[in-house]
Order: structure tokens, then C-alpha cells, then sequence
């Protein structure tokens, strides 16, 4: 059993978070033998980045001047890894993302490489969704830390092969996860849509296909830097709320996103702000948390900080100045990893004080240094 201890508990105040078991189990005023002194930091559910290529890693920062089709075409098709290397590479990312205060990662599986991605997730102690293939889907279990989903391709595959790929992860009890790209994709799966199911970018849906999704409680992840960067078309944050839906946020790729759900929250605000919205700042924090927890079949698991929900938990530090009500505007507009404090997974702390527990970010970059260099001679 611990208590975090005094923190600004956010939605609530001052108060104590208890830990039982990897529970949450009280929110209030405890006294336990093992504590972590919360008091000055804001207490806050563990970020939930829906959309991520975790295998990518290494390729951080390589593609600030790429165009998605230039990425698609010359260099993804050179991402040719080992086992050992795609093991590394996934490791890495899940770490550099439990650093950044994201506890829970859907990880958008590397072909072929089911294996050492899975071993690496557990590896990084980190909670993930492993989007799988059909094929390999079925060798999940439905509880644990890392669990799986169906990663159908979306638009690039036929109507029969998106609705085999759904069928197949509705007969697992999964959520179905693809990219949408095009407009017209989702009015094709009009009559398969539903909450189980998870859309990525979705910037070309035009807004009766928007309307859809909300209606059918699909997830929708918005990924603003790199959408914004390979040319993906205008933000979609701002329209899928206007017909009731609220997105989720992911990172989508590190060759030109910082790899923390920080700059995925501002930059979707700044383009709304930019659009003319009065979106207000501390709302992004939900598409972060809860909103991304529901949009990956975790709603009941994690998002929150509500008392039966799995303890994953981020302690943040540089706003304990403000006034209650100011301080989720004040993060999502200012707050950044070095601010990440002490980060806990299933009521286990992973960061402590500012500092990983079980990883060493340098060894895990050193690790996979050639694989950059190879991929981009």
C-alpha cells in the first residue's frame, strides 16, 4: 500500500491518492508506511498516447523536411530490422515515453515483428495496446499491461478486408485500429461502425463522416505536429468536436514530433486557436487521458483518477504558484518532460524524482545508434 502524499490533486484539490494492489483505492486524507511527498506538484492521471510507431524510434528527428509520401516511399521501405534491432527500437520508444509522463501507448505494430515488440513492451514496464495483425491478434490475453488490437490498413485495403479484420477483433473482444486518409473510407464501414472501433488522423473525412464517428462512438486520434508536417490537410480536432465527439491525441512518428503528449496537446490547440476557436487550453488534458483511454478500449481501466481505476498516475512539478482552476490551462500551454516528476504504471513507480527507475535513456539511444545510420546512408 502507498499514499501519494499532498499533491495538487487535479479535479479535486489538495488531497492524498491511495495506491492498494496497483488500484487506486482513496482519494482523501491517508496515512500509510510507504509515501511519496506530492506536496507543491500536480497530481494527474498518466498521459495515454493512442497512436504511435514505437519502432521508429531510433529514427528520431530525421524527417523535419519529409512529406508523407516521400517518408512512405523512400524511407519507410528501408526499415528493414533484425529481431534484436526491432526489439531495441521498441524499447527505446516506450521508455522516452514513460519519461514523458505516458503510461498507456498503442503501439501500431512493425510487420512481422510480433515477437520482440511485444517482449519489449514488457521489457519498458510500460501499459500498451500492441495494434497486431488478424493473424497474430489472437495470441493476447485480455488482461495485463500489454494487450492487443486489430491493425487493419484502412482505406488501402478493400471493404471485405476491413470488415474480416473488424470481424476477427470483434470475435476477440478488441478494439480495430487504421489509419484514414481519404475521404469516403468511413462512409464505406457506415453499417460496421462502432465504438470498438479507432481512427487515426481522419483529416480528409469530410463532415458527414465526422458526424458518423461521433455518432457511433468511434475513437478519432488526432496526431497535430505530424499532420501538420507531412501535409496530412487541415486539423480535424475542432471539427469532430463540433459534432460531439471529443479526440484523442497521439505521436504518431518521432522522425518530426517530439515524443511526449505535451507538444501534441499545444499543437492542437494552437490550430484551433488559430481556426478561430475559443477552445479552452485545459480541455486538451481530457483528449490526453480520459478521452484517449475510451478511444483504445480503456475507458474502464485507466484516464482517470478515480478510485478502482488501475493506478497510473504522473506527478508534475512548476505549477504549484497558481490557482487550482489555472493550472490544467497552465500545463497544456507550458509544461514539458523536464516537469515530469515521478511517473507510476499499475500503482508501480517507474520515474522517481525526476529520474528513471529501470532504464537509462543514453544506453537505449547508444543501442540503436546504426540503425539510423544505416537507414539514412
Amino acid at each position: 500500500m502507498l499514499v501519494i502524499k499532498g499533491g495538487h490533486v487535479l479535479g479535486v484539490g489538495v488531497a492524498d491518492v491511495l495506491v492498494d494492489g496497483g488500484v487506486i483505492a482513496g482519494v482523501g486524507a491517508f496515512e500509510t508506511p510507504e509515501a511519496i511527498d506530492a506536496r507543491g506538484l500536480v497530481v494527474l492521471p498518466g498521459f495515454v498516447d493512442t497512436h504511435r510507431h514505437l519502432v521508429q524510434a531510433p529514427m528520431r528527428g530525421s524527417g523535419a523536411d519529409l512529406t508523407l509520401g516521400a517518408f512512405l516511399s523512400e524511407v519507410l521501405p528501408r526499415m528493414v530490422l533484425t529481431p534484436a534491432e526491432v526489439r531495441a527500437a521498441v524499447l527505446l520508444g516506450a521508455v522516452e515515453a514513460l519519461n514523458a509522463g505516458v503510461t498507456t501507448v498503442l503501439d501500431w505494430g512493425h510487420g512481422g515483428a510480433f515477437e520482440p515488440e511485444v517482449e519489449a513492451l514488457r521489457e519498458a514496464g510500460i501499459r500498451a495496446v500492441y495494434g497486431a495483425s488478424p493473424g497474430d491478434a489472437p495470441r493476447f490475453a485480455s488482461s495485463g499491461l500489454v494487450t492487443g488490437a486489430v491493425a487493419s490498413f484502412g482505406p488501402a485495403l478493400s471493404f471485405a478486408d476491413n470488415a474480416r479484420d473488424i470481424s476477427v477483433a470483434r470475435s476477440l473482444g478488441l478494439t480495430t485500429t487504421m489509419h484514414v486518409t481519404e475521404a469516403g473510407a468511413v462512409a464505406r464501414l457506415a453499417d460496421l461502425l462502432g465504438p470498438d472501433l479507432h481512427f487515426v488522423h481522419g483529416n480528409a473525412c469530410t463532415d458527414e463522416e465526422l458526424r458518423m464517428l461521433a455518432d457511433a462512438g468511434c475513437g478519432l486520434t488526432a496526431t497535430p505536429p505530424v499532420e501538420s508536417m507531412m501535409g496530412h490537410g487541415a486539423p480535424v480536432y475542432g471539427r469532430f468536436t463540433a459534432f460531439g465527439g471529443t479526440p484523442a491525441l497521439g505521436v504518431d512518428v518521432v522522425i518530426n514530433s517530439a515524443a511526449d503528449m505535451f507538444e501534441q496537446m499545444r499543437a492542437a490547440l494552437w490550430l484551433e486557436r488559430l481556426r478561430g476557436s475559443s477552445l479552452a487550453a485545459g480541455a486538451l488534458l481530457g483528449s490526453a487521458t480520459a478521452a484517449g483511454a475510451r478511444a483504445i478500449g480503456l475507458g474502464d481501466v485507466v484516464g482517470s483518477l478515480e478510485v478502482g481505476k488501475r493506478a497510473d498516475i504522473v506527478l508534475l512539478d512548476g505549477f504549484g504558484h497558481l490557482p487550482f482552476d489555472l493550472v490544467p490551462g497552465g500545463i497544456v500551454a507550458t509544461a514539458g518532460v523536464a516537469d515530469v516528476r515521478t511517473v507510476l504504471v499499475d500503482g508501480r513507480v517507474v520515474k522517481r524524482d525526476g529520474v528513471l527507475v529501470d532504464h537509462d535513456l543514453a544506453s537505449l539511444r547508444a543501442a540503436v545508434d546504426d540503425v539510423a545510420r544505416r537507414v539514412l546512408a
